[in-house]
């Protein structure tokens, strides 16, 4: 009964923010169960649990309109900010006044740039809020979503002024931004997927699965030797009790299924590891070279600090396999002597906590990554500005 009937569940808690970005949440489950009795249940199920329409056309959430939408709404506020003025002939005037034509075109952006933010916190804190996100208890977190924005936005808009005083018509402006955010935020991670893909790829899951259940039919062939090898490792798992070792009572057969279960998983392990690592390999190239987009770089840290990330659930995922093993080791240490186990010991099994703190966080490398973006481009700004208006 403890063994097929007691399933355990392990369960990834949400962090205060989920909601902002789905992340890797539409293919893997929030929670693993944990069978013993079961073939192929010692490691936890990578189904992808997702309707393949919501594949198809993506889901929308706060993530998608910052990411993808909110350059867009940046861009069209601000690309003719000077293009506008010097069509109209208004630009001679403005320049004849006691100020400077980039100390004017700052601050008309900052202004809007201002404007802009002001109405995204408030109706971010609103949405927040309406959801019942306790944001007085986690004010860091608050803090770290805004600093992202403040970085994003502020590089689309530094974006958006350097284009401004390259003396473009509106018209030729709008197409250089609107190429630019083609270029960061829909090419250049197609390119890095596909190069990915090229480069480090994943065999068929089928393979792993397959030759699980070739190892678990050449254990059952080799049961003696192997479980004689099974208890020199175990000691403590090896009993003496004839009933152990007879399989026509209920005891006997269950100690021998679990048994081939057990030692196929453990020469299955160098295979199932391998798969692993080459998934592992790909998604770490991904995130070397998604340092050549800002887009991408703030999807990371968005699905990051909501929990949702690639290295959020492998985190999990590794935290719930040592959690089996240790349960697994718990129960077979005792049903493979005979032993009867009392209510104290159901009571007290072995349970699953999710330690957070051993997920990295990526947080401030990405933030870093966002500020030197921005610092680059306002140094050419600077740079670009001056040639520009000391002509005009």
């Amino acid at each position: 009964r403890l063994t097929f009937n007691n399933h355990r569940i392990t369960w990834l808690p949400f962090q205060p923010l989920s909601l902002i970005a789905i992340g890797q949440a539409d293919l893997f489950s929030n929670y693993k169960k944990i069978i013993l009795y079961n073939n192929d249940s010692y490691e936890p199920s990578s189904e992808e649990l997702v309707s393949p329409l919501e594949q198809l056309f993506g889901q929308l959430d706060l993530a998608f309109v910052w990411v993808y939408l909110l350059p867009l709404i940046i861009l069209l506020c601000s690309f003719n900010v000077l293009s506008a003025e010097r069509e109209s002939g208004r630009l001679s005037l403005i320049a004849s006044q006691p100020t400077r034509l980039s100390s004017w075109l700052f601050a008309k952006l900052a202004f809007r740039f201002f404007i802009l933010f002001t109405l995204l916190v408030a109706g971010t804190t609103v949405l927040l809020l309406a959801f019942n996100v306790d944001l007085a208890g986690n004010l860091l977190a608050l803090g770290r979503l805004n600093l992202l924005l403040t970085l994003y936005s502020g590089f689309w808009f530094v974006l958006s002024f350097l284009v401004n005083v390259a003396d473009y018509s509106s018209g030729k402006s709008l197409i250089v931004l609107t190429t630019t955010w083609v270029l960061f935020v829909f090419l250049i991670p197609s390119v890095v997927n596909l190069l990915a893909q090229e480069l480090h790829p994943i065999p068929s899951r089928l393979e792993v699965i397959n030759h699980h259940q070739a190892t678990y039919n050449e254990v059952e062939g080799n049961l003696d030797a192997e479980m004689q090898k099974l208890f020199e490792t175990h000691p403590d798992w090896r009993s003496d009790d004839p009933v152990t070792k007879d399989l026509s009572n209920s005891t006997g057969w269950n100690i021998n299924y679990l048994a081939k279960q057990y030692i196929a998983q453990l020469k299955h392990r160098p295979i199932a590891a391998s798969y692993e690592r080459k998934i592992k390999d790909r998604v770490e190239w991904i995130g070397f070279f998604e340092a050549l987009s800002p887009a991408m770089i703030m999807q990371s840290a968005l699905t990051d600090m909501a929990g949702t990330s690639a290295g959020f659930y492998k985190g999990y995922l590794e935290q719930t396999q040592d959690y089996a093993e240790a349960y697994r080791q718990y129960v077979f240490q005792r049903i493979f002597a005979n032993h009867a186990f009392t209510s104290e010991e159901i009571r007290h099994l072995p349970e699953f906590r999710f330690d957070s703190t051993r997920v990295s966080q990526s947080f401030a490398t990405d933030a870093l990554a966002l500020l030197a973006y921005l610092v680059a481009l306002s140094l050419l700004c600077i740079r670009f500005a001056k040639q520009a208006f000391q002509v005009h």
